[in-house]
């Protein structure tokens, strides 16, 4: 986990990157960075577990491809936004089950943050399967704000919204 956060925080942090013309290039960094590193297509499953199995395959992976490039974009903007000089505090690994758990605090002047990273071993390397950011974890958002999506309107309305959510956003790299 600290290989994975010492590199966005060069990409971040280099002086060849630095400034409002060379975001663009950043914000790809940073998305190889996240497309690498964390599992994005459990991720998308999670996200949508209580509704998983009733989807045909086709809704399935247009699912988990909206949601990966949709993850990926809201991602990028708060590594680009939010992460900038910061110390990480490493406070330490647990695990549970099969999987892991690192805590780290970002540092900052008025505010300390605990981010917890959940990680599980696939593919021979560990990958982040959700993060926690002070006591609230992304994927559980997601999983309620799709529950609540999908029963009120449908697995269509829902795909269809995240479509036109992607074709407005993805590539923009502006706050």
């Amino acid at each position: 986990m600290k290989v994975v956060l010492d590199k966005a925080m060069e990409i971040q942090t280099r002086g060849d990157l630095q400034g409002e013309a060379h975001r663009a290039e950043r914000a790809k960094l940073v998305r190889k960075l996240i497309s690498d590193n964390f599992l994005s297509s459990e991720m998308a499953r999670e996200a949508i577990k209580g509704h998983w199995d009733k989807l045909s395959a086709a809704q399935r992976s247009e699912f988990q491809g909206l949601f990966i490039a949709l993850f990926q974009d809201s991602y990028t903007r708060m590594v680009l936004n939010f992460l900038q000089r910061e110390t990480i505090e490493y406070r330490g690994e647990s695990s549970e089950g099969k999987s892991k758990m690192v805590r780290t605090v970002i540092m900052r002047a008025n505010e300390h943050i605990p981010v917890d990273y959940m990680l599980d071993f696939k593919s021979n390397k560990w990958g982040i399967r959700d993060v926690v950011i002070d006591g609230v974890s992304i994927v559980e958002n997601y999983n309620t704000t799709f529950s609540r999506a999908i029963q009120a309107n449908g697995i269509g309305d829902l795909l269809s919204k995240m479509r036109v959510q992607k074709n407005a956003v993805v590539g923009d790299t502006k706050p």
